[in-house]
């Protein structure tokens, strides 16, 4: 998985330490006794972290749900999820906000566009991450690519995009695939792609928040009443 071995090094020790550690490990979820071969180096990107999900039809792109990840360094380790809130990526039309709230959000829909666009990707659902900053002295927004996944957000989202959004990535994937080509009408009583924008607005504030452990030790008894209340 993609946060699986991966460190943040601030010097050349830190860097071969993590490197020993890496080369050679077990793959993590592989079905056979694989091992990584190979170490990848990247440069630490600043900025902050969003995963966009996009829907294509035959090259036409539609982002299915923005999310911002809210992640900090917890327990000695530098990047540890604390929630994933799903974000606008456009006003609503009836929202009475500032102009260039969501600037950043479009920039990066925009961006995960072009990378699909430059990766051949025409069809199908994916899931992208990428960082973006704002320069404070020329406000110039910059957003790097992290990576592409030709797949689902690994997570359980239909309920808050549903709610948040008023739909989903996986009734778009449909509506893309089995909508009509021709140009005709799309009746199989499913979601319309036509109706659906390019871009997501909000209509609800929504995040999947994700539990952090200060203790260590061992689960005994977990009180599914007190989750459920909580949902």
């Amino acid at each position: 998985v993609a946060s699986d071995d991966v460190h943040l090094c601030s010097d050349l020790p830190s860097l071969r330490k993590a490197f020993s550690k890496i080369l050679q490990s077990p793959i993590f979820g592989s079905s056979v006794a694989a091992k990584h071969e190979q170490v990848l180096i990247q440069e630490f990107a600043t900025g902050t972290e969003y995963a966009i999900d996009v829907v294509c039809r035959d090259g036409e792109r539609k982002a299915a749900a923005l999310w911002r990840y809210d992640k900090r360094a917890v327990n000695g380790a530098p990047f540890v999820y604390h929630a994933t809130e799903l974000v606008p990526a456009r006003k609503n039309d009836d929202d009475d906000g500032k102009e260039g709230e969501t600037a950043v959000e479009e920039a990066v829909c925009n961006y995960v566009f072009d990378a699909l666009d430059a990766l051949g990707i025409r069809w199908g659902l994916s899931h992208v991450e990428v960082i973006a900053e704002t320069s404070p002295t020329t406000g110039k927004i910059r957003v790097r690519l992290v990576e592409v996944n030709c797949r689902q957000h690994n997570t359980d989202f239909i309920p808050l995009t549903n709610a948040c959004v008023g739909y989903n990535a996986l009734d778009m994937v449909l509506a893309a695939h089995l909508g009509n080509l021709d140009g005709g009408d799309d009746d199989d009583g499913g979601l319309p792609w036509d109706a659906v924008p390019i871009l997501p607005a909000t209509r609800a504030h929504g995040a999947i928040v994700h539990f952090v452990s200060h203790v260590e030790g061992r689960i005994s008894r977990i009180r599914f009443d007190i989750l459920e209340e909580m949902e």
